[in-house]
């Protein structure tokens, strides 16, 4: 739009405003038309608001409905409350007490709405190329007509539910076909799904579409099973999983159901899923026994991909964020969904081939478990699994369950709670979803930090050269070491789940062996460093000392091993004689299926004098300790620094 157009459009707005001064305004919010008092909103400390700016110079821009009467996309609650305050304002300040966190959709609104704004309410020639215009738009453009400028649509759709007059516009209804039907296609009024929650559901929808990028909570609800059915007889689950996942910036889409994709084989379920970028959301509703009232419906969400193995007797074992929810059965229905986390040493998975077997320390085996074994796909009993994998085994430890939350379920003799109804079970249906961010992953460490990390190695006018990022680059070990390559004077710094930070400091290469399946090793000075979580905070950052006699990196080929001279431990790279792996293996005696699975351990008497450790419980005798939150720990990020002298600075070292 022309800054003459923009202009004009507004003064002539300002015209027809006047001739309807006499005239009560009459605002539909969600397919309620009610009087609003938008002249309050010229009161000084209101005016600057962007709902003032909004009804008082743009509302030429906004949606009409088939009355003409003006329209905006939003909770009409909110709206019937804030005129109420509008009405009986005694001063220029709007009491917001009543917004607390049980109202979602109220904040929601007030934010967008009372915000303050630079733009005024007079137009002012050519100000829609300042910045307060952009900011304006970028805030409230949802609200506003697309042929405006805006992202709020062409159309105001409405149904009828039982009785009341629901609406929102075409925008809102775009992405979602089914719930879109409901409101194009059917004439009929919705009599079967409550008023108020038809209402719920179309306000969550529209609240996605005006922050697309943020994670909109779930509606507050006094029945949680009306409002699920509703959700997803509309096909809206998907909007359900992100606000349960609660990462911003996601997307999600299906790759897996079982009776869509090949069936319920395990080649099927790798054949759709592996490989896929991002994380992977397991949705298994467990079959019912005809007498149970409370179906059962879980999932579980694994931040990274499935690697499968190329040999179909091997395992791969990886390390992954791995999170539990519980959708409906397991808990009180007032719960709604809950959140549970998995220990930090139990955050991988173990995949088999076909011919293969992962088997459980307690008898049985399966084609994958997860999160230690708190789910099994392919499951069975004789320690062969079953080819599948419906075929499921799900619990949870007694203390993993969260407080505050009210589980209806039964235990074992163990002590073991599951989501499912039962820990063994033939899921009725069970789908995969993919779930990646377009959000560039932040650093581990603020740009302050991470200089007084350099600084602490002994590189005082060094800086940070960042090289890799496992968030960024994926977690591939010839990823890495080709981002890595022949780099010298490097800096690990690793982030567990737990939001421990330890570093490593390598004042040397990550030299690769001549040979792909051999393995390299490199007398070189190293370092470890505790930057947060295993001393009290008051310490600042941590030294640990290597001895002098295990001040080494080895490093394997691509395509080899480092093996422990335990005969156990196994890993992609191994610094300071075991202290610290990178894609540390599982039992079948490989590295892990990529780097996130590490492992650090340190001596007791390594731990400096004067500094207090606070993981005490991290102690596994009166020998070792950790900087992480556990020993084994998989990795929420991992950076690599190659650190370059200023110049005319030189490298001094650790050790």
């Amino acid at each position: 739009m022309t800054a003459n157009m923009s202009f004009v459009t507004a003064t002539s707005a300002a015209n027809s405003r006047s001739k309807q001064a006499d005239k009560p305004f009459e605002l539909n919010v969600g397919g309620c038309v009610r009087p609003f008092p938008r002249e309050v909103l010229l009161r000084d400390g209101l005016k600057d608001t962007r709902l003032a700016v909004l009804l008082h110079r743009f509302d030429e821009w906004l949606l009409k409905d088939t009355d003409g009467a003006t329209f905006i996309d939003a909770d009409p609650f909110y709206f019937i409350w804030l005129a109420r305050k509008l009405r009986y304002l005694i001063t220029n300040h709007i009491d917001v007490a009543e917004i607390h966190a049980g109202c979602s959709a109220f904040a929601f609104y007030h934010e967008r709405f009372m915000a303050k704004t630079a733009l005024t309410i007079e137009a002012h020639e050519g100000d829609e190329d300042s910045e307060a215009f952009h900011s304006f738009m970028e805030a409230i453009g949802g609200f506003i007509k697309s042929s405006a400028g805006g992202q709020g649509g062409c159309e105001v759709l409405s149904v009828c539910v039982n009785g009341t007059t629901e609406a929102t516009t075409d925008a809102t209804l775009d992405d979602h076909r089914t719930f879109n039907d409901r409101f194009t296609k059917y004439a009929a009024p919705v009599t079967q799904v409550p008023t108020t929650t038809f209402d719920k559901v179309v306000d969550f929808v529209r609240r996605r579409r005006l922050s697309p990028d943020a994670v909109p909570p779930l509606p507050i609800t006094d029945d949680w099973p009306q409002l699920l059915r509703t959700l997803e007889m509309y096909d809206l689950m998907e909007l359900v999983y992100l606000s349960m996942i609660g990462k911003s910036h996601s997307h999600i889409r299906c790759l897996f159901r079982d009776f869509m994709h090949g069936g319920s084989h395990h080649e099927a379920l790798f054949k759709q899923v592996g490989g896929a970028d991002g994380g992977l959301l397991f949705v298994i509703q467990p079959e019912c026994e005809t007498s149970e009232d409370r179906p059962h419906a879980f999932a579980c969400h694994i931040d990274g991909p499935l690697i499968a193995p190329t040999d179909p007797t091997a395992e791969v074992f990886t390390g992954r964020v791995i999170t539990f929810y519980s959708i409906t059965g397991a808990f009180s229905e007032d719960d709604g969904i809950v959140k549970i986390a998995v220990p930090h040493d139990r955050q991988y998975m173990t995949i088999t081939g076909a011919e293969g077997v992962v088997k459980c320390e307690r008898g049985g085996g399966g084609y994958v478990a997860i999160g230690g074994g708190r789910l099994w796909l392919g499951w069975g009993q004789d320690g062969r699994p079953i080819d599948d994998i419906r075929s499921c085994r799900q619990w949870v430890n007694k203390d993993d369950l969260p407080t505050g939350k009210t589980y209806v379920g039964s235990f074992t003799d163990d002590g073991d709670a599951t989501l499912a109804g039962s820990q063994t079970f033939t899921a009725q249906r069970l789908e995969v979803y993919q779930v990646w961010t377009t959000r560039a992953a932040d650093p581990i460490l603020s740009g302050a930090q991470l200089q007084e990390l350099i600084n602490m190695t002994g590189n005082t006018t060094a800086t940070g050269r960042p090289l890799y990022k496992g968030e960024r680059d994926g977690w591939m070990y010839p990823t890495m070491v080709a981002k890595v390559g022949t780099a010298s004077n490097l800096l690990l710094v690793i982030k567990d789940v737990a939001n421990h930070v330890i570093a490593c400091h390598i004042n040397g290469t990550l030299k690769q062996p001549a040979d792909a399946a051999g393995v390299q090793t490199t007398r070189c000075p190293v370092a470890l460093y505790s930057v947060s979580g295993a001393f009290a905070e008051d310490g600042g950052i941590v030294e640990i000392t290597v001895p002098h006699i295990h001040r080494r990196v080895e490093v394997a080929g691509t395509q080899g091993a480092i093996k422990a001279a335990n005969g156990i431990n196994v890993g992609n790279v191994c610094i300071g004689h075991g202290r610290l792996w990178l894609g540390f293996g599982g039992q079948d005696g490989r590295p892990a299926g990529d780097l996130r699975c590490c492992y650090q351990y340190v001596r007791r008497a390594e731990l400096p004098a004067g500094k207090t450790y606070v993981d005490v419980g991290s102690f596994t005798d009166d020998r070792w300790a950790t900087l992480a939150a556990a020993r084994l720990l998989t990795c929420a990020d991992m950076e690599v620094y190659a650190l370059q002298q200023a110049s005319g600075g030189k490298s001094t070292g650790s050790g």
